[in-house]
């Protein structure tokens, strides 16, 4: 809908809710004697005038159009030695559709053909990607694709073409690490522990559960000298870069 036939609507629709309630208030209400006195005001009278002029108008132009306007199925491109050459919307969606899957990357998954019967054709594409694309690109490209191959069918006639983009039915790897990046999903190399034996079971040993602890393989263990971890009573400690610091570590515990 246009700019100017919202404005007419507009003025039509407020034209009419206050002239109904000027009115309204005359026959219904606890301002009915209020209401009825206003009618002897000049300006208030003459102000309900118009209100009055613009509905019926409205209502007229709305009667009219539903009783002579008729859905345009076939648009005349021109005229050959007396006769018309017209095409139907049906051609021009069909056109339209085949040119946007052509490459077989996209789907058109609504064509909407606006026109009148003598021209003016509008034609509106809902474009759904297999994958994900750059929409810029290919939005461009489309758009370049179907005004030249709409002219072939509509001639002059074309006035506007526009699309949309809507979801892609996949999202590529590449998309999907770069929204992984986005939403700060990080992911850290578990880092190497070893487990000693504890002399004292205290509260705080309780606090450490097998499920947080990491221990090194036993061959590991056994080729720094460290001890085999117990069942009980154990502390986890990062590994040191000595067996020095590693037994020093273990008597501070």
């Amino acid at each position: 809908m246009g700019g100017f036939k919202r404005f007419c609507m507009f003025i039509f629709s407020l034209s009419g809710l206050l002239c109904l309630a000027a009115l309204a208030l005359t026959w219904v209400g606890p301002w009915t004697d209020q209401a009825s006195a206003l009618m002897t005001v000049d300006e208030y009278f003459i102000t309900l005038e118009v209100l009055f002029c613009i509905t019926v108008l409205g209502l007229l132009v709305m009667l009219f159009r539903s009783i002579f306007s008729r859905k345009v199925r076939t648009i005349e491109i021109t005229t050959v030695d007396g006769g018309v050459i017209s095409v139907s919307r049906d051609a021009i969606a069909s056109q339209a559709k085949h040119i946007v899957e052509a490459d077989g990357t996209c789907t058109a998954s609504r064509v909407t053909v606006k026109a009148k019967k003598r021209g003016h054709v509008r034609v509106h594409v809902k474009v759904l990607p297999h994958e994900s694309v750059d929409v810029v690109q290919k939005g461009s490209q489309l758009h370049e694709e179907l005004a030249t191959g709409l002219v072939a069918v509509c001639g002059d006639k074309l006035e506007d073409v526009s699309l949309e983009f809507v979801v892609p039915e996949e999202v590529t790897s590449t998309e999907a690490d770069a929204a992984s990046q986005d939403s700060g999903d990080i992911s850290v190399e578990p880092s190497s522990y070893v487990s000693y034996p504890s002399s004292d079971a205290g509260e705080e040993d309780d606090a450490y559960s097998d499920s947080t602890m990491e221990t090194l393989p036993a061959t590991d263990a056994d080729a720094q000298g460290v001890p085999a971890p117990q069942s009980t009573g154990e502390i986890t400690v990062p590994m040191g870069s000595s067996r020095d610091s590693a037994s020093d570590q273990s008597k501070e515990a």
